[in-house]
């Protein structure tokens, strides 16, 4: 059961605080393996527990607005509606994580995981065919 402690003045303004340990989070691998379970939640391959897992190894905060690890600069991109809106949800999602990830970062992270699946040598190829 959480512990919760109640701040001086607490009676006056209604703050409580919880004090109890944080549960570690699990990487998604290592449950994978301990049961040999397969992806579920998954949307072509892209598993939603390794977004989730990404998300929460990459958002860092260094105080103010928690940022996403190794971003060099920030882009304008074209968006969808309706992937914004998936975007949207899935960083709703993500909001019971240590840091509540914004829409932009969910969008970084999940660009970031659909990018590491393109290997290196399909890109090759796929410079070889378009300048061929």
């Amino acid at each position: 059961m959480a512990q919760v402690r109640f701040v001086t003045g607490a009676k006056k303004n209604g703050r409580i605080v919880d004090t109890s340990t944080k549960v570690k989070t699990l990487d998604p691998a290592v449950v994978k393996k301990a049961f040999n379970a397969k992806a579920a939640g998954s949307s072509a391959g892209m598993d939603l527990l390794a977004i989730r897992h990404a998300m929460q190894t990459m958002l860092q905060s260094s105080g103010g607005r928690p940022a996403l690890e190794g971003v060099d600069e920030r882009v304008k991109i074209p968006k969808i509606g309706s992937d914004w809106e998936k975007l949207e949800k899935l960083a709703r999602a993500a909001g019971d994580l240590k840091h509540k990830p914004s829409t932009g970062q969910m969008a970084a992270v999940v660009l970031h995981l659909g990018l590491m699946r393109i290997s290196e040598e399909e890109l090759k190829e796929a410079a070889r065919k378009e300048f061929a």
